[in-house]
């Protein structure tokens, strides 16, 4: 990522797309480059910010915006003379330009974290490289979506033999897995992709998943990581041996059944994996077409047919923007509804803000971490209680998600000002945040108040041959459902982990799945994971956040493995509860654990909160920098 070669940009393109660059984006790209660090004392105190979907937009004074301006013209139409790094920034100065981009104050201890997070540092040591990786040790990855390229990537820059085994025919998880129509990325793309490797050229704020599995494709191949994926083996077992301290993994290629065997095992399957079907009679009596919307195929035709949507989470509005037009009739079955954001970056992104995105050195990075200021732990307070709050506020529990609720509440209202029935219908009973929050993809609200839709906000209670029963008893006959239900919240449930003295993680997660640091077991050496309970930052950030703080973890522990020139670790029986405490510490004044309204699949069945990370994506990455020798096992 070093720029040390600049290239001239014509000074009448410049003009004619500089008013399309955010003003404060725009200020730190030219500190960066010039190493003017005075020039942020000019422009400053200037700066006004307003909270967006997209990030914090800043602004300026015309005076002061024509005189940032004529630097730019000045500085991009000679870059060639700029022989600097533009990324070598003292702490002190990144941490005033990304106050200023972020629009919210920025303390020392955020700028390692914020300098990673936004592009700016790449895969930080954080233990010694005093050992090479032994020549005979192999890692196993289990998985080829994010989380997967992500650790092969970092494994190969670490010198790390290993092979990814992947159950589909390609790369990308969730985004080879849900091919139905309207299907798209609804966090920010300039966040929610790799930091090791930006994409400039998003055509849209929220791309399609075609996009955005091309995406993954291209970084896989441009690494030079994909000879060491093997597809179309499913994984069914893995079992540790004490005696020659590896991992055996049986899997299935081919409908032939083989075995790998490694030092040490990473799972990079999600949690969410397994398509979840209603539990209501009838299901497969039904004589029509009938799917779920992660088995979407070319076969499935809905023009001029009576459809049923079953669902109203992300997937069915996407599903409902994309085919209320061809359907003759469109039948939408809601169990609870959702805050819905209003439709933001619907468009494509105007071409000047493309120009300044791929054109001026580290303009994108920058653009990056204003995106991440709001997305991350700015937005902390909005899953904590305020009691004081609460106690006088029915659908929101602190002033930040009170702030939060009300661009989704002002979109419900200006939608239904005309259609009471649909508004009352639509307006959830427990506060922002108690369930994920979905973005309206454009035309969703719009879509159920056409003549040919009818919105079931009874749920669903039998399916019969030819249509579906509500919960009101009333029948609704229809030619094609569309199970836009989710999937099961499992970890690792497919397939069998066996660790030492015959140990299953199974049995162990049984009742209450717990992993120190979200990614460790007990009794499961040199076992990872990348998509453990408590590991999400259900508050902000992205999968992306996850992925890379526990690839972190794993290739740092693995290093001070070899740096101690041992086989094994494994975190202790009292790190794992001393992690379990501390996180279900922080959980009690959490909306998870306290808005019991909403229904969600961050609590299991037994109501206790599985998914989510209580903690500040700060203090998470801080502790997945390396691993606490006093709190693993190392042999």
């Amino acid at each position: 990522m070093m720029e040390r070669t600049r290239t001239n940009v014509d000074a009448e393109v410049l003009r004619e797309h500089r008013a399309g660059a955010d003003p404060a984006v725009l200020l730190a790209s030219l500190v960066g480059i010039t190493g003017e660090w005075s020039r942020i004392d000019e422009f400053e105190p200037h700066f006004s910010h307003e909270a967006t979907r997209g990030g914090f937009v800043s602004s300026l004074p015309e005076a002061d915006r024509g005189r940032l301006d004529q630097w730019a013209q000045e500085v991009l139409t000679s870059l060639s003379d700029y022989d600097r790094d533009a990324l070598d920034l003292p702490d002190e100065v990144f941490a005033r330009l990304a106050t200023v981009v972020g629009g919210v104050p920025v303390g020392a201890d955020s700028v390692p974290f914020l300098k990673e997070q936004s592009g700016f540092a790449r895969f930080v040591r954080t233990v010694p490289r005093t050992k090479a990786p032994p020549t005979d040790f192999t890692l196993a990855i289990v998985g080829a979506g994010m989380a997967g390229i992500s650790l092969a990537i970092s494994a190969k820059n670490a010198g790390v033999d290993f092979t990814v085994l992947e159950k589909s025919s390609g790369l990308g998880g969730v985004w080879s897995r849900n091919q139905y129509p309207g299907v798209g990325v609804d966090t920010p793309a300039r966040y929610y992709s790799f930091s090791f490797e930006l994409n400039p050229s998003w055509t849209h704020r929220y791309p399609d998943g075609k996009q955005y599995l091309d995406y993954l494709d291209r970084v896989a191949a441009e690494y030079g990581v994909l000879d060491r994926f093997e597809f179309g083996t499913e994984v069914t077992e893995a079992v540790w041996s004490e005696d020659s301290q590896l991992w055996t993994l049986t899997y299935v290629q081919n409908g032939e059944r083989k075995e790998l065997r490694a030092n040490a095992v990473v799972t990079a399957a999600g949690y969410l994996t397994n398509p979840k079907l209603p539990d209501v009679p009838g299901v497969e009596s039904f004589t029509g077409q009938w799917l779920h919307s992660a088995d979407w195929n070319d076969s499935v035709d809905v023009t001029g047919k009576r459809l049923a949507i079953i669902g109203t989470g992300c997937t069915a509005v996407q599903l409902v923007d994309s085919l209320v037009e061809q359907a003759d009739s469109l039948t939408l079955v809601q169990r609870q509804p959702h805050w819905i954001a209003p439709p933001f970056g619907v468009d494509p992104l105007p071409q000047a803000e493309l120009w300044f995105l791929g054109t001026v050195p580290t303009y994108a990075t920058w653009a990056r971490l204003n995106t991440f200021a709001l997305m991350g732990d700015g937005g902390y307070d909005a899953v904590r209680y305020d009691e004081e709050w609460a106690s006088t506020h029915e659908l929101s529990i602190s002033r930040l998600n009170d702030m939060a609720l009300q661009p989704s509440l002002g979109h419900l209202k200006a939608s239904f000002s005309d259609r009471p029935d649909l508004e009352a219908k639509l307006t959830p009973n427990y506060a922002m945040m108690g369930k994920r929050p979905v973005r309206d993809p454009g035309g969703y609200y719009s879509a159920l108040k056409r003549p040919t839709t009818e919105l079931v906000d009874s749920g669903l209670s039998e399916v019969v041959p030819n249509g579906i029963v509500d919960g009101d008893g009333v029948l609704h006959e229809v030619d094609i459902i569309v199970y836009a239900t989710g999937f099961t919240l499992e970890y690792l449930g497919g397939w069998n982990i066996v660790g030492r003295d015959g140990l299953e993680l199974a049995d162990v997660w049984r009742d209450a799945p717990v992993a120190y640091n979200g990614c460790m077991v007990p009794g499961f050496p040199n076992l990872f994971i990348t998509s453990g309970p408590h590991s999400s930052a259900a508050h902000g950030g992205g999968h992306n956040f996850t992925v890379e703080a526990v690839t972190h973890y794993v290739i740092e522990s693995l290093q001070a493995l070899f740096e101690q020139e041992a086989r094994v670790i494994e975190v202790s029986e009292q790190a794992q509860k001393r992690w379990d405490d501390e996180v279900h510490a922080a959980l009690e004044n959490s909306i998870w654990a306290r808005e019991h309204r909403a229904s969600t699949y961050y609590r299991n069945e037994r109501g206790a909160v599985t998914l989510p990370s209580p903690f500040k994506m700060l203090d998470f990455w801080t502790r997945l920098r390396a691993p606490d020798l006093d709190d693993v096992i190392v042999r």
